[in-house]
C-alpha cells in the first residue's frame, strides 16, 4: 500500500499558485499579457520510500481529462518502482473542478479495475493548511525562476520549464503533459464521462 497526496496548481487558483512565463528585463507591457503554465504536483510514500512529482502542461484547463492523464502517469510510474503494489490511498483538497466531483469518483472505479489495485480517495477539510504538494510546486517554480533571472535560459513554454527544472533537481520527478496526451485522454473517456449521472441529494 502507498499513500498519494495530489494537488493541481493552475490558473483557476490564486496567482501565487501559478507560474507565469516572464523574462528578465521584459518590457512593461509584457506584464499584462503573460502566458501561464499549469503544474500538477503529487507526493507518494510507502514506508520509508518517498516520491515527488511535478507534471507541467501548457494546457491550463486541468479538466477531468487532464487530471486523468496526470493520475495515470503517476500510477504507472509507481507500478515500476513498487512492483508489488496492491493498494493506493489518494488524498487531495476538495476542488470541485478537479477532484471532488462525480467524474473522478467514477473514473477511480474504472482505474481500479484496469490496474487491478484497490483505490480510494480522501479529501482534506476545506481551507486546509499548505502541505508537501504545495512545497513541490513552489520548489520547481523557484528553481526555474532563478535560472530565468540569470538570463542564461529562457522559459517560454512547458517543455522549457521541464528542461530547466530537470537540470536543477533530481529529487523531483518532472515531466511534461502535452496537449496530445490530453487529447488522447479525451478520446478515451469522453463517452464514458458523458454517461456519468449526477447524484441528487434531497434536503
Amino acid at each position: 500500500m502507498f499513500i498519494l497526496n495530489v494537488n493541481n496548481i493552475n490558473s483557476s487558483k490564486s496567482q501565487s499558485e501559478n507560474f507565469e512565463i516572464k523574462q528578465q528585463d521584459e518590457i512593461q507591457s509584457a506584464h499584462w499579457s503573460c502566458k501561464s503554465i499549469s503544474i500538477f504536483t503529487a507526493h507518494a510514500w510507502s514506508g520509508t520510500d518517498h516520491y515527488s512529482f511535478a507534471l507541467v502542461s501548457d494546457n491550463i484547463s486541468h479538466d477531468k481529462y487532464c487530471i486523468n492523464k496526470c493520475i495515470t502517469y503517476v500510477i504507472k510510474k509507481m507500478q515500476k518502482k513498487l512492483p508489488s503494489l496492491e493498494e493506493i490511498l489518494f488524498f487531495s483538497d476538495g476542488a470541485a473542478s478537479q477532484f471532488k466531483q462525480r467524474y473522478l469518483i467514477r473514473n477511480l472505479a474504472r482505474m481500479s479495475n484496469n490496474f487491478n489495485f484497490l483505490l480510494s480517495w480522501h479529501f482534506f477539510a476545506t481551507s486546509h493548511a499548505k502541505g508537501v504538494v504545495d512545497g513541490i510546486g513552489d520548489t520547481v517554480k523557484r528553481l526555474v525562476w532563478q535560472q530565468i533571472l540569470t538570463k542564461k535560459q529562457k522559459c517560454e513554454k512547458a517543455v522549457d520549464f521541464v528542461n530547466i527544472a530537470k537540470s536543477k533537481t533530481k529529487v523531483i520527478i518532472i515531466d511534461e503533459i502535452t496537449q496530445e496526451d490530453i487529447d488522447k485522454s479525451t478520446s478515451e473517456l469522453h463517452s464514458f464521462f458523458s454517461n456519468t449521472a449526477s447524484v441528487k441529494v434531497k434536503n
